[in-house]
């Protein structure tokens, strides 16, 4: 609200600048003219005439009147800004409403062994009379998380839609296999008292536990055993991208090797990462959506159809500063590394819409111009109420395209909300000029206009070029109608 409020301030203040320097504008011409021996004062201020320099006044007047219109024009566009970027907005919440409902974007991490463990730690105390000092034993818990060896990891998305209201939101299923091959060694610990190698837990790190669907599969193979009884929710970890997920209790030897074979079906939305958890991360993303988006580290190998995108990694443990193994109580992070894959839309309508609006001024200002150069051209004159009326149609086509927009695709929606100016414009131009012939000739260049905005929108790269070379071509246009407007003569 105090936005619009601005805008309507600011204008107001442009509009009383602006029509204070018509009124001078004016009143100089008209002393002009009486010198002259013309006198203003019985004819139209737009009407035509056969005078030189009348119709040179008359010219310069007109290009001031079509400015300051341009600066009026940016208050309705000001508040069709604002109004699509409170749709979108709320278009932004409800994909997140329904992002968490879902499952909200997803990071995988894992799996990671944990091993309990017990150490003594000597302190120092003072016997009760304050004299004599003794050492005392004290015992502690902590935990070693052992990452793996090698990690392999596939994942096959299939994008959905969920949709609320007349708002949609693009969500996803995973399927994700993989296997984690670990190597535990003889590891020095200061006074290690034991490991508790029957009651180690592998750990899987998931960003949102409410979107798992179900853990179809984890077997272990070597010298190692899983644990009876069913999933624990949570990890019992802090470790930044492994406080969240599940665990399977696994008893372990001391020095032994082994393999852990998983697979699990997950929710999410928007995107989907995996931390490369391994010395060596083999990474493989499958997804039948065609536009995706790389995020962290790019994958080595990708290829992109209209059927979707399978992108691969590659990844060693130098690309990142954490160890393979690390003691729990140091806090250590994992996210510093992560491959992202994001199912991208490429542009949403509100994207298209505000981009549109930002080329409104310009679009509104070519128009007059393009009015201004065909009553150049068929030696016809329109009124000042007439360019406002004109104005007011090419504003109102950005909000029938946010309006349609939110309940029909793009295109048709710029279709339809493209013919109310077109043909309201070009109807009254010709009713203005009892002309149909040059209702038409106006029409014709209302669809060039919006054909070049409509590519301009599709186009977003190559978009300034475009504009500046639509300005460049107006430009031409003009000077060329315009070569043999009367010249100044010295008095």
């Amino acid at each position: 609200m105090f936005n619009i409020i601005f805008w309507v301030l600011t204008l107001l203040s442009l509009a009383l600048f602006g029509g204070a320097i018509y009124l001078v504008a004016r009143a100089l011409l008209k002393k002009l003219n009486r010198d002259q021996g013309t006198d203003m004062s019985t004819q139209e201020p737009w009407a035509a005439t056969t005078a030189k320099g009348t119709a040179k006044n008359t010219n310069l007047l007109k290009a001031l009147t079509i400015g300051i219109l341009s600066i009026v024009a940016l208050l309705p566009l000001g508040i069709i800004m604002d109004m699509t970027s409170d749709r979108e907005m709320l278009y932004n919440s409800v994909v997140d409403e329904i992002g968490r409902s879902w499952g909200e974007q997803q990071t995988l991490s894992g799996p990671a062994l944990v091993i309990p463990y017990s150490y003594f730690v000597m302190q120092e105390e003072v016997s009760n009379d304050g004299k004599t000092r003794h050492e005392v034993k004290r015992t502690y818990q902590d935990e070693l998380v052992i990452l793996p060896k090698k990690l392999s990891l596939d994942l096959d998305l299939k994008h959905d839609f969920r949709t609320r209201g007349i708002y949609q939101s693009l969500v996803y299923n995973a399927a994700l296999k993989g296997q984690a091959d670990f190597r535990l060694n003889r590891y020095d610990i200061p006074n290690l008292i034991a490991f508790d190698n029957q009651n180690a837990r592998l750990v899987f790190g998931v960003s949102s536990n409410q979107a798992i669907d179900k853990v179809e599969k984890i077997e272990v193979t070597g010298d190692s055993v899983l644990l009876s009884g069913s999933l624990m929710s949570g990890t019992g970890l802090t470790t930044g991208g492994l406080e969240k997920g599940f665990n399977q209790g696994i008893q372990v030897g001391e020095a032994s090797d082994f393999s852990v074979n998983f697979a699990m079906t997950l929710r999410g939305s928007q995107s989907i990462s995996a931390l490369p958890l391994g010395e060596q991360t083999l990474l493989n993303i499958h997804a039948d959506w065609p536009h995706p988006s790389f995020k962290g580290l790019l994958p080595a190998e990708r290829e992109i159809t209209a059927n979707g995108f399978t992108a691969s990694w590659n990844i060693s443990h130098l690309t990142r500063n954490y160890p393979q193994e690390f003691i729990k109580s140091n806090q250590s992070t994992l996210t510093e590394v992560v491959a992202n894959a994001m199912l991208f839309e490429p542009v949403t309508h509100y994207g298209k819409i505000e981009r549109s609006v930002k080329y409104g001024l310009l679009f509104i200002v070519l128009t007059f111009i393009m009015l201004f150069i065909f009553e150049l051209g068929q030696k016809t004159s329109l009124s000042t109420v007439q360019y406002m009326l004109v104005g007011s149609a090419m504003a109102l086509f950005y909000l029938l395209l946010l309006s349609l927009s939110e309940h029909l695709a793009f295109l048709q929606a710029y279709l339809i909300a493209a013919c109310i100016p077109v043909l309201s414009v070009s109807a009254y131009v010709g009713s203005a000029t009892a002309s149909l012939k040059r209702g038409a000739i106006v029409g014709t260049m209302l669809v060039s206009l919006y054909a070049v905005l409509y590519s301009i929108l599709q186009l977003e790269d190559y978009a300034l070029l475009m504009g500046t070379g639509l300005l460049l071509v107006v430009l031409l246009v003009l000077m060329f109608i315009t070569r043999h407007q009367p010249k100044d003569t010295v008095q």
